[in-house]
């Protein structure tokens, strides 16, 4: 089974090595074959360093995940086994178990969520007292 690989990640150094010998006045090609890059590679951090000033890997931007993908699956698996474990899960992962999150750990993982009709309606009727 050929199955692809992931891509090789530059280094800041080889960067900053390619924009050194890019200064000095190096074509491409030849830098590729000094650095051991493919010269696509060269122009790809030249003209990131043109633009940006900098050959520095980008800050993430966003909030970071609450739940790491081994806790999704496993509240994903204790939910389907047992719906109504909402305070057991919230008390374990330190955060609040409401149709929002679960709708979108049943997104998140491909699948659904049947809970019972009982537990919807006694859910929504928290949400409305907070």
């Amino acid at each position: 089974m050929n199955m692809a690989g992931r891509y090789k990640v530059t280094t800041c150094s080889i960067r900053n090595l390619i924009i050194e010998h890019f200064k000095d006045g190096k074509s491409v090609r030849t830098i590729g074959k000094l650095v051991k890059v493919s010269h696509l590679t060269v122009v790809a951090v030249i003209k990131r360093w043109e633009l940006l000033g900098t050959v520095e890997n980008a800050l993430k931007s966003g909030a970071p995940h609450k739940l790491t993908p081994r806790n999704r699956s496993f509240i994903m698996h204790k939910i389907k086994k047992n719906p109504r474990l909402t305070s057991e899960l919230e008390k374990r992962f330190a955060i609040k178990v409401n149709l929002k999150l679960l709708d979108e750990l049943s997104d998140h993982m491909g699948t659904t969520i049947e809970l019972p009709k009982e537990n919807v309606s006694l859910k929504k009727e928290q949400e409305s007292y907070v």
